[in-house]
């Protein structure tokens, strides 16, 4: 039989302080907890400070500005769903909606630059907007 009895001590001031394993296990994860909450808020530059003074639970911001990774793949696969459908527009349409949406043009700026006239740009973008939607719904 093996009598080995495991010693758990944390360090404080430079000092071996002897402790159960329920609270060096307990100490670890919070330093663990602390060390992720760290490295969540400075990839969404919160600073846990700020959260502090103005009485806002790290947990909720964290969980606020992170997506689920459901929420990712489902976003991922509507981008990819989307472009295959753009694709499938003829050359006229992609133009307007490269334009409008991707160049971040006016109606107004576009009726300006091709002479047609706004109304039509618009009724056209509708059109393709619907059809768009159709097509994603397959």
């Amino acid at each position: 039989m093996d009598n080995h009895v495991e010693n758990y001590c944390l360090l404080v001031r430079g000092k071996r302080i002897p402790v159960t394993q329920e609270v060096y296990k307990a100490y670890y994860q919070c330093r663990d907890r602390e060390k992720y909450l760290d490295k969540l808020a400075e990839e969404n530059n919160i600073s846990l400070e700020d959260c502090n003074e103005k009485g806002i639970a790290v947990e909720y911001i964290i969980f606020t500005a992170t997506d689920s990774m459901e929420e990712r793949i489902i976003t991922e696969m509507l981008i990819v769903k989307l472009r295959q459908c753009i694709k499938m527009l003829d050359e006229s349409e992609r133009m307007v909606i490269a334009e409008l949406y991707l160049q971040g043009k006016s109606e107004r700026q576009l009726s300006k630059e091709t002479g047609i006239p706004s109304m039509t740009i618009h009724d056209r973008k509708t059109r393709i907007l619907k059809k768009l939607k159709k097509m994603m719904e397959k």
